[in-house]
C-alpha cells in the first residue's frame, strides 16, 4: 500500500481529502485559536512593556522548559538566530542573565534576574485572565479532555 493510498478503515485515517473544508479544518481551527490567544496576551502584556515572546521565555526558563538557547529554541519551534534576538533584548532589559557553563564553555546557561521576577510574578494573572474569557462556558471534564486530546497531538508527532 503506497504512503497516499489510506486504508478502509476510519478510525486509521479519519480525515478524507474529499471531505476536506479548510475553515473547519482541525489545524486551521487550532492555528486560529493560538493567534487569537497569543494575541490577546501580547495586548495584556503590553503594559509590562514586554512581548508575548518575552513572556514565554519567561515563562518557559521558570518551569525549568529550557536554560539554554538551544533548548528554548527547541520548545519554541524556531530557530536559534530568533532565540539569540529574543534573549539579547531580554538581557538587555535586564530580564535575564547569560553566563558560560563551566562545564562547556560551548554552552550559554540562562537564568531570571530579579527584574525578570518581578515581570514573572505577573504573567500567570495575565495568562489566566484571557484563558478564563476564551474558555468561559467550558467544564472541567472538558477542559481537561482537550488538554489530554492536544497531548495526544504533539505525542504523535515524529518530531
Amino acid at each position: 500500500m503506497s504512503e497516499q493510498t489510506q486504508p478502509a478503515s476510519a478510525e486509521a485515517y479519519p480525515f478524507d481529502p474529499a471531505e476536506y473544508r479548510m475553515g473547519e479544518s482541525i489545524g486551521y481551527l487550532v492555528a486560529r485559536a493560538k493567534n487569537v490567544l497569543s494575541h490577546e496576551v501580547e495586548q495584556e502584556v503590553n503594559c509590562l512593556d514586554i512581548t508575548h515572546a518575552q513572556a514565554t521565555c519567561l515563562m518557559m526558563l521558570a518551569a525549568g522548559r529550557g536554560s539554554t538557547v538551544t533548548d528554548l529554541g527547541r520548545e519554541l519551534g524556531t530557530d536559534m538566530g530568533s532565540v539569540t534576538r529574543l534573549l539579547s533584548r531580554m538581557e538587555k532589559r535586564g530580564l535575564i542573565e547569560r553566563q558560560r557553563s563551566d562545564a562547556d564553555r560551548r554552552v550559554v546557561d540562562l537564568s531570571i534576574t530579579p527584574a525578570g521576577q518581578a515581570l514573572l510574578d505577573e504573567l500567570p494573572r495575565i495568562y489566566c485572565r484571557v484563558l478564563n474569557r476564551h474558555f468561559h462556558g467550558f467544564s472541567a471534564t472538558e477542559l481537561q479532555t482537550f488538554r489530554s486530546m492536544l497531548h495526544r497531538i504533539i505525542g504523535n508527532s515524529s518530531g
